[in-house]
């Protein structure tokens, strides 16, 4: 093994520690998450909406909010660890559990060490002009988005993708329409040649 390798299986042991009183929490928001059961889905896009639609309502100020959603997370990260230890001990844990408990961890290291590796590609080394002025573009087409369309429904959006993907990736939704995309395109081009004979 390499000195990268190491270090990488040495970070994810320590994410796996870390995560682990919440380990029951994690896998049974996988299991929503990817949708085990049909009606997750729905479960999953009604909470959201029931949320977004809270928030819509309440009409808070985002110093309010922040302050809101910051105590909710200390709360959570108090009350989930001991919520896992009293509703479930740990002989009920099994392998599935504990397979499911390190592709979660190992998903979310991928994830980790890709935001890593992008954050130092984008702001650590030194780039041309061009780089810096696509991402200045970029940033002011969102900025142009952000103040045309309402930000809580931008947020909204964006919560139901998020929160659906790891579903529809499990459920092999979008190989379905690449494979309706490719084919469509490889008959274009089929009709196209024939077209041209």
């Amino acid at each position: 093994m390499t000195t990268m390798q190491v270090d990488q299986k040495r970070a994810l042991i320590k994410l796996k520690h870390d995560l682990e009183p919440f380990r029951n929490a994690i896998v049974g928001a996988y299991g929503v998450l990817t949708w085990e059961k049909q009606y997750y889905a729905g479960v999953v896009f009604g909470a959201i909406s029931i949320m977004y639609l809270l928030l819509w309502y309440m009409d808070l100020s985002f110093i309010t909010l922040f302050s809101l959603l910051a105590l909710l997370a200390f709360f959570m990260d108090f009350v989930i660890p001991m919520l896992s230890r009293l509703v479930s001990s740990g002989d009920k844990w099994d392998g599935e559990q504990e397979a499911k408990f390190e592709e979660v961890c190992g998903q979310l290291y991928s994830i980790k060490s890709g935001i890593v590796e992008w954050y130092d590609y984008l702001f650590k080394e030194r780039k041309p002009t061009m780089v810096v002025i696509i991402i200045s573009i970029g940033l002011l087409a969102l900025a142009w988005i952000g103040a045309i369309i309402n930000n809580l429904l931008l947020m909204y959006c964006a919560t139901v993708l998020v929160a659906m993907w790891p579903g529809l990736n499990e459920k092999d939704v979008f190989k379905g329409l690449t494979q309706k995309v490719s084919k469509i395109i490889n008959e274009k081009i089929q009709y196209g040649k024939k077209k041209l004979q």
